[in-house]
């Protein structure tokens, strides 16, 4: 019996460790700066040139095409005040959130993009982007992941407003 407890002490000190990392402040700070910054990018120019961005929504051949204009102007808005909620740390757990979920649409596109054999610029960072590919797909569901730890962990540490906390892992 003592050495079936043994072989499973190192696992459970394992998940302990990686539970430790993901659950890092200064992770969850990173993630917040690095993804933040990543969509407030990606936002400026859609927001400064709103109907290029509207010709990439078209290219994607999902919506409507009278759909599209007002498509492009919610999503590249909703990317720059989420990015700028995230990095400021303004209601993180919820500007992750809104993250979150625009990535899940951007996933489905390109992967339905993709399914038809189509090949378009993503419209990811303005005109003459990256184009549809599997790269696109791991980027998107990387920071995906690093969105989920943040709803996930965030605790409000170096946050302006963090809404509701999570207790830190320490704490609890």
């Amino acid at each position: 019996m003592g050495s079936v407890e043994r072989s499973r002490s190192p696992g459970r000190e394992g998940a302990a460790l990686v539970r430790r990392i993901l659950s890092h402040r200064l992770l969850n700070v990173a993630l917040r700066l690095a993804i933040g910054g990543v969509f407030a990018y990606a936002a400026f120019d859609k927001v400064l040139n709103p109907a290029a961005f509207a010709m990439a929504v078209r290219a994607y051949k999902i919506i409507p095409f009278s759909l599209s204009n007002l498509f492009a102007i919610a999503v590249s808005w909703s990317e720059l005040i989420a990015a700028a909620m995230l990095i400021l740390g303004i209601l993180s757990r919820k500007a992750a959130g809104a993250i979150f979920l625009l990535l899940i649409v951007f996933i489905a596109a390109i992967t339905m993009v993709m399914v038809r054999g189509m090949v378009i610029d993503c419209g990811c960072f303005g005109e003459g982007g990256a184009h549809t590919s599997w790269i696109l797909l791991v980027r998107n569901t990387l920071m995906l992941f690093g969105a989920f730890l943040i709803i996930r962990y965030n605790d409000g540490w170096l946050s302006l407003y963090p809404g509701t906390r999570r207790p830190s892992p320490a704490t609890s």
